[in-house]
């Protein structure tokens, strides 16, 4: 059952009916916690008064909204009264989607944009106004939908140039979908108090990394005093504020909701690490707290290094030794992981480990050829076609299954009476009939084809889904081009399935995982804090936003901890890294 084994600081959390504000410290349980939370109210929709209502909750990242639904599935609950997703996805599907009519240039369809097409797009625009694709240009748009550069500036042209060719090409961005949300919510106070109606819940995971626009939809909502908002995270864990998320404390939570209490909790105990490595991460953390380890490594004597001797020349080789000696004295493969601060430097690594120890599990490579972009009518089909049919995939075979047949009935509402049992059928006769030996993006045309003849819905190039297969082909086509990748369609599998071996990945996407073993490279002024996090600011910005990365990269580590500062590496400029000021 979800609630066994729970603490009484956890238990007291989830039985909470009102506004809460939850505080976990890393490794406290913070998801089994989110996850009992739901399950408790809907084992007990009379006593939280859900009737038909909704509840809400909105995870950070689509990974996170998929582990929370499988572990909930998995208890054999109810899940219907649920809906579960990244905020974007919140507002694309219950807030943009049922009123596009009231959106004048989304009333003939639109298709969101790929991030890695929308980069593409910016780094040719920057170029004709004679600016590096290495310039920083932040597209999003104000409340006002206005630049947030002055009129003159380089970067003022460059975004009216972008926001001009989406709106040609029916196009809108992940800024966008935040911008006209809040628009509409702003605009239709009836829209407000609908949704503040049918939403009896609210849970806002990893709260401290919302935005300002995103707290604004959250407020147009939970203002009508019908809604109940539980915030779970920690401010410590803040490391997205570079990105314009912003962090609240309980008074300006209350004043900014407008709520009559909010009850603030907090998770204490760490379950993950040894008292060693939360000692050595504590020193980063601003608020006086102790944390105690609960873990079965409680008093395990952790190797904690700082090193910063090693020339970046010989990286990999020191990276691989330390992990051949950890293999050697037990440590499974996949308790292992090395971070590195951007992809580029975990695509590098990656190849340069797997050239030096063939023998190794290594699960690097994370930069998948079909982006992962959820707001793709295809996507779901592409991953039922890729995910294998094991047990362990039922219940998210499932889930895909409803969500892309829901889809599906949104646009052709005589689909419904398909079953479930006849689609998936046809699924399965694509994925073993069409031809891998070849391009990914003809995989995707000869899939995308064949699941239309089946179904016989018309994909002539004026159609929705014409439109959302070729936006899937070119942005496929862009990633594919950028990262120099030479993957065919047969080698599709084992970026949709979960993999083993040692991880290898960014600091930013290791965020909620845990590992026996953590090395961390590069941990240099100019990574991290990063050079858009130094030039133009402060000493009190960049020293914040080192220190909870530090935070979150140590806090990882169960046993063992390698905070690695490499030497020899230069600047573009010819000027030596030093080491990142905060160790």
């Amino acid at each position: 059952m979800p609630y066994r084994n729970l603490t009484s600081e956890q238990m007291d959390a989830v039985r909470w009916d009102g506004h809460l504000l939850l505080t976990a410290c890393p490794g406290s349980g913070k998801t089994k916690t989110l996850v009992s939370k739901l399950c408790y109210i809907l084992e007990h929709k009379e006593l939280f008064k859900l009737g038909k209502k909704k509840i809400i909750a909105l995870t950070y990242t689509n990974i996170a909204a998929g582990t929370i639904l499988e572990r909930i599935m998995s208890f054999g609950i109810d899940s219907d009264s649920l809906w579960i997703g990244t905020i974007h996805s919140f507002c694309l599907n219950w807030i943009i989607k049922p009123n596009m009519d009231r959106i004048p240039r989304l009333r003939k369809g639109f298709c969101v944009i790929d991030e890695h097409e929308k980069e593409s797009l910016i780094d040719e625009i920057k170029g004709r106004y004679e600016l590096s694709i290495h310039d920083k240009v932040n597209t999003a748009l104000n409340l006002n939908f206005k630049p947030l550069y002055q009129l003159g500036q380089k970067e003022h042209s460059v975004v009216m140039e972008y926001h001009t060719y989406l709106n040609s090409n029916r196009l809108i961005d992940f800024d966008l979908i935040l911008n006209l949300s809040c628009r509409l919510l702003d605009k239709y106070d009836l829209l407000c108090e609908r949704l503040s109606l049918l939403l009896r819940y609210i849970l806002v995971d990893e709260y401290q990394d919302t935005s300002h626009i995103q707290y604004e939809i959250l407020r147009l909502i939970v203002t009508k005093k019908n809604t109940i908002v539980s915030l779970i995270g920690d401010k410590e864990q803040a490391i997205y504020t570079g990105l314009g998320a912003v962090v609240k404390d309980r008074c300006e939570l209350m004043d900014f909701f407008e709520l009559d209490g909010l009850a603030e909790m907090r998770l204490t105990g760490c379950f993950r690490s040894s008292q060693s490595i939360i000692d050595f991460y504590s020193k980063y953390k601003d608020e006086p707290y102790k944390i105690h380890s609960l873990s079965a490594y409680n008093e395990f004597k952790s190797v904690v290094v700082t090193e910063s001797a090693i020339d970046f020349t010989q990286l990999s080789s020191y990276i691989s030794s330390v992990i051949k000696t950890h293999l050697e004295q037990g440590t499974p493969p996949n308790e292992i992981a090395v971070l590195c601060p951007g992809w580029f430097d975990v695509i590098k690594l990656s190849n340069e480990i797997i050239s030096l120890n063939p023998h190794f599990e290594i699960d690097g490579v994370m930069v998948s050829p079909i982006p992962k972009n959820n707001e793709n009518f295809w996507l779901n089909l592409i991953k039922l076609l890729l995910i294998k049919k094991v047990p362990n995939n039922f219940n998210l075979r499932q889930k895909l299954l409803r969500d892309f047949h829901k889809q599906l009935n949104n646009i052709e509402p005589w689909t419904e009476s398909l079953s479930s049992k006849q689609m998936i059928k046809w699924i399965n006769k694509i994925a073993i009939s069409v031809n891998y030996d070849c391009a990914i993006t003809d995989w995707i045309h000869e899939v995308i084809n064949f699941f239309c003849d089946y179904i016989q819905i018309n994909c002539n190039s004026e159609s929705y889904y014409f439109k959302e297969k070729e936006s899937l082909i070119n942005s496929t086509q862009k990633r594919i081009d950028k990262y120099k990748m030479t993957y065919r369609a047969n080698d599709l599998h084992s970026f949709f399935n979960s993999k083993s071996g040692v991880k290898i990945t960014t600091c930013h996407s290791t965020k909620g995982d845990e590992f026996e073993v953590v090395i961390c490279t590069s941990l240099l002024y100019g990574k991290i804090p990063n050079w858009n996090d130094i030039r133009g600011c402060s000493h009190e910005h960049q020293n914040y936003v080192a220190r909870r990365l530090l935070y979150v990269i140590s806090s990882r580590a169960k046993k063992h901890l390698y905070m690695i500062s490499e030497s020899g590496c230069k600047t573009k400029g010819g000027y030596p890294y030093k080491v990142t000021p905060q160790l």
